[in-house]
């Protein structure tokens, strides 16, 4: 694409030497003096209707401002709306992707029908920015089918959620829910929910763990509870850190007042150090001070030292 630093660069060497300010040219082209700042320090670059005036005010070409480089006389045409024959041996790739921010939707999206065949992925990544939602979502369809849904990674920002969904709902029924990994954070809460549902009964609770941090913690904590209720609170640990703290409390003390203390220990470094505290010295009262070595770690030596004193007492 246009190198905008260069750009802004040689739009600042202009205006100075044309002995105009920034806020001056801001008045004279009806925008800010925030963008000029912007366009001057390449943040930014001036839209395609800005260019014909910038021209203009400076007495220069559109190709000195843009700096000569390829797409410059594609990008003329465009402003001057001349009849631009869009045949492939006449538009080439870097052309279409240096003039692909400065020009309007339909007119990219034109450009990359032509071209699309020649285009890489990492060319269609760097131009979805540029491109109507449409297009990118035929286009994204189109790349699931032929080479599955990790591929679509680089473009998922820009895909609209019901085709995101779309493709993570068939992906997950041929694949299970490892593959999704990539597109996690572009999944509805619903399909996400739904696929952690499917999966869980499919291979259990630790099945969940690359999609834990975006499953809604209803699910979450459905999920935990059945597989508490199945295998122990052993098993929860690769999810304790997403199951809400009201559950883990509840799980906790159901599993110490029915396995004892040592059933707890997986689970200790997720469960509230005052909980753990209370269980010990509930521990120690009933069966002493032995009985809560397993666990020692993560009680508060404190209350653990001042009861033993009572007891000995």
């Amino acid at each position: 694409m246009f190198d905008i630093k260069k750009i802004g660069r040689q739009l600042a060497h202009l205006r100075k030497g044309n002995e105009i300010t920034q806020l001056q040219l801001a008045d004279k082209l009806g925008v800010s003096a925030q963008a000029i700042s912007n366009w001057e320090r390449g943040e930014t670059m001036p839209d395609i209707s800005k260019l014909p005036e910038l021209s203009q005010i400076f007495d220069v070409s559109i190709d000195e401002i843009l700096g000569y480089e390829k797409g410059t006389k594609l990008l003329k045409n465009i402003i001057d709306d001349r009849d631009i024959s869009l045949e492939q041996n006449e538009v080439s790739v870097e052309e279409f992707i240096n003039i692909a921010p400065l020009i309007q939707f339909d007119k990219a999206d034109t450009f990359f029908y032509k071209l699309k065949d020649e285009l890489t992925l990492n060319d269609i990544a760097s131009l979805t920015p540029f491109l109507s939602e449409c297009v990118i979502d035929e286009y994204a369809k189109e790349e699931f089918e032929r080479n599955g849904i990790e591929t679509l990674a680089p473009l998922a920002p820009y895909i609209s959620k019901e085709v995101i969904d779309e493709c993570v709902l068939r992906e997950f029924e041929r694949n299970g829910i490892k593959t999704l990994a990539p597109l996690v954070p572009y999944i509805s809460k619903e399909v996400t929910d739904e696929c952690a549902l499917k999966e869980f009964e499919r291979n259990g609770i630790e099945a969940l763990a690359p999609l834990a941090p975006f499953i809604s913690k209803e699910v979450i904590d459905e999920c935990a509870l059945k597989e508490f209720e199945r295998n122990g609170i052993e098993v929860l640990a690769p999810l304790a850190p997403f199951i809400s703290k009201e559950s883990l409390i509840e799980f906790t003390k159901k599993s110490y007042n029915e396995n004892g203390i040592a059933s707890i220990i997986s689970i200790c470094p997720f469960i509230d150090k005052s909980l753990i505290n209370e269980l010990a010295l509930d521990a120690i009262s009933k069966k002493g001070i032995s009985e809560i070595l397993p666990i020692m770690p993560f009680v508060n030596q404190n209350s653990i030292n001042n009861l033993v004193k009572r007891q000995n007492n």
